[in-house]
């Protein structure tokens, strides 16, 4: 049994690794976008965008992101 949250936080370290802020991963459920992530080096903090809402969030915390992002999509 693969584990969702695993992959989720596989993405985010990807973004971290790349380094580029300009980077970003978008999540959906039932092909719509629920939220997009980049990652802000500099700062250390994940920029979490919510479309639906038109809303951002910072999180500095890989955990909190990916827990946000698993009770969005799941």
């Amino acid at each position: 049994m693969k584990s969702h949250l695993s992959a989720i936080i596989n993405r985010l370290e990807k973004l971290i690794e790349s380094g580029d802020p300009k980077d970003t991963f978008n999540f959906e459920k039932d092909e719509e976008v629920q939220i997009t992530v980049s990652f802000d080096g500099e700062n250390q903090v994940f920029i979490v965008k919510y479309p639906k809402i038109k809303e951002t969030s910072d999180f500095d915390s890989i955990d909190l992101v990916a827990m946000e992002i698993f009770d969005l999509i799941y």
